[in-house]
């Protein structure tokens, strides 16, 4: 899976939701951080150009600022 991380306003995150679950396994999105509003979006190979378009077409309508982070595991 590629992963790609995105800075949203918790108002668009429920629109976000919505659009990219009518894609279903192409993507799945997920809250990462629901304090700062950062989302993942994890997309299925293949599907990563048909992604990045569909993003493109959202990033029009909701602002969408990409962001680097990192899912690794914290060790306690």
């Amino acid at each position: 899976m590629i992963c790609r991380y995105f800075k949203v306003a918790h108002r668009d995150m429920v629109y976000l939701k919505f659009i990219l679950e009518a894609y279903e396994g192409m993507n799945v999105m997920s809250t990462v951080d629901n304090k700062v509003g950062i989302i993942r979006i994890a997309i299925m190979p293949g599907f990563v150009e048909d992604m990045d378009a569909l993003l493109a077409d959202l990033g029009q309508k909701v602002v969408m600022e990409p962001v680097e982070w990192s899912d690794e595991p914290l060790g306690f």
